[in-house]
């Protein structure tokens, strides 16, 4: 009995120091929100100084608390700050070393691997997953992919990047082909509410495509539900992947290996965009910083 009422005085401590934070932190981001989005500084000054002082006085009364339990909630709340510093980190580490090439500069070679009949067809649809970013380069590992490393033949090429919206239930999509008929970029405007089923979504792409001309017919004859003017679809999957010998510093190669442990515990994009039933190619490729460039030259020995 008594284990059971100090767990309890040790929960009601920790619940009362959360709900403390919690108000700061709303108070913060209201603050923030006013001054940077609402361009109101003085009215977000009199928010923060008002309800600042407010919650500050709960906050330090809470503090008698922490011995008695408030530390679990300090000790969360750190721990979920020190991933969100290492996934913005990580990513901005990402960022800075990705390579980005003009995408009209290797037209003219996508549109003859996509014509060479003596490369067997690797699917009807070939897709790429991507961020968000400017629509006239690329990410050099996907051009790569699809030239370089086993060059992949398709009748269509996706590059799709998913852009979550405020709103619940925006469902829709935006095409670039840069005029062609076998290069499609596509951005999907999806609500916060809205399941991210890229397969689902993608399907009915092509068949919008197809029905306004903007896509030719792909001869699908083999189905169970007989033949189809729709074609198979191959998702490819780049997963990055830090080399033995780079030039970032230790702390930033140790934020990176964090972040892809993260990643591998809380998932991949396979299982964010519901590809788990899907056809894939998963492949791996460093991340390339410019150290170990100049590698020294193996040298062949002769027999005398």
């Amino acid at each position: 009995m008594v284990l059971y009422f100090r767990s309890g005085a040790r929960m009601e401590s920790a619940y009362g120091l959360a709900i403390t934070v919690t108000m700061l932190m709303t108070t913060l981001l209201i603050t923030v929100y006013l001054a940077k989005l609402r361009k109101k500084p003085v009215l977000s000054g009199l928010v923060l100084v008002v309800f600042g002082m407010i919650e500050a006085v709960f906050f330090l009364s809470s503090l008698g608390k922490f011995a008695h339990g408030g530390y679990v909630t300090v000790i969360l709340t750190l721990v979920l700050l020190l991933l969100m510093v290492v996934w913005y980190r990580g990513t901005q580490l990402e960022r800075k070393y990705s390579i980005r090439l003009n995408i009209q500069d290797h037209i003219s070679n996508l549109d003859r691997l996509h014509r060479d009949e003596s490369i067997p067809l690797l699917t009807h649809n070939l897709v790429y997953l991507e961020g968000k970013r400017n629509s006239d380069f690329m990410d050099r590992d996907i051009l790569y992919s699809i030239l370089d490393k086993d060059a992949k033949r398709a009748e269509a090429y996706w590059f799709v990047s998913v852009n979550v919206l405020n709103e619940p239930d925006t469902m829709t999509y935006e095409v670039e082909t840069y005029g062609t008929d076998f290069i499609y970029r596509i951005t999907l405007n999806l609500g916060f509410k809205c399941s991210p089923r890229v397969n689902v979504y993608l399907r009915q792409i092509v068949q919008d495509l197809q029905a306004a001309g903007e896509l030719p017919p792909q001869d699908k004859k083999y189905s169970i539900y007989g033949p189809s003017t729709v074609g198979t679809f191959k998702f490819c999957i780049i997963r990055k992947s830090v080399t033995t010998k780079t030039e970032l510093s230790n702390l930033d190669e140790l934020i990176l290996h964090t972040k892809y442990a993260i990643r591998r515990v809380a998932g991949s994009k396979v299982r964010w965009y519901g590809l788990d039933t899907s056809s894939l190619i998963l492949e791996h490729v460093p991340l390339i910083t410019g150290g170990g460039s100049g590698v020294d030259r193996i040298r062949c020995i002769y027999p005398e």
